[in-house]
């Protein structure tokens, strides 16, 4: 599938995608192992700048299928783990007055692939080598101006490595966060959030 004029893209630094209230930055072990190392955090101190956004109804399994991200049981119920947000809704690394993010190095895996996903095609859809599609986000399409006629020509190139990456990385955190979400189902885990993030570092 040749998506190589498919993808207009420039990223314009507006700090849409930091500071929109009903976006949350979902975050992997990868970009929470970043986190503590890039900014040398102890686990106190990381509880302090991650969200665990607790959801209102317990999610289904037919609803945790279609999550990119698995939520994680905490003593408050299942969550989402993301970047804190402050009361205005904007992301706690983003600085408003400088208009850049205070953590661009290590961000997260869905700060550096916005406005796109990413998809292995299945065979049916691609033969020959393992192919990557990438699609623009429903976020990116809604608010990003970055996205537009206008914009360069993206490098497909470039993107599918970087899509290749986040997969990967997808990959692994689903098995990491299965491992916690069954000790928790099996009563072996009391869940708590500080436990978990204890978890996560174990060697």
């Amino acid at each position: 599938m040749d998506q190589s004029h498919s993808f207009r893209f420039e990223c314009i630094r507006c700090g849409e995608c930091c500071t929109n209230s009903n976006t949350i930055v979902n975050v992997t072990y990868f970009d929470i192992k970043r986190l503590k190392e890039g900014l040398k955090l102890t686990i106190d101190e990381l509880i302090q700048v991650l969200g665990f956004y607790v959801f209102e109804n317990e999610p289904t399994e037919e609803d945790k299928k279609k999550m990119v991200i698995s939520p994680v049981q905490t003593e408050r119920g299942s969550a989402f783990v993301g970047l804190f947000k402050k009361t205005d809704g904007s992301c706690y690394f983003y600085n408003k007055e400088g208009k850049k993010c205070l953590i661009y190095g290590i961000r997260p895996m869905f700060c550096r692939t916005f406005p796109f996903s990413f998809r292995y095609l299945s065979k049916d859809e691609h033969q020959g080598e393992t192919e990557i599609e990438l699609l623009y986000t429903e976020k990116g399409k809604q608010f990003c101006p970055g996205i537009g006629e206008n914009s360069p020509l993206i490098d497909i190139t470039q993107w599918k490595n970087i899509g290749e990456q986040a997969l990967e990385e997808l990959n692994r955190n689903y098995f990491i966060m299965q491992k916690w979400n069954e000790g928790v189902e099996e009563s072996k885990i009391e869940p708590s959030v500080k436990r978990f993030l204890l978890m996560l570092f174990e060697d």
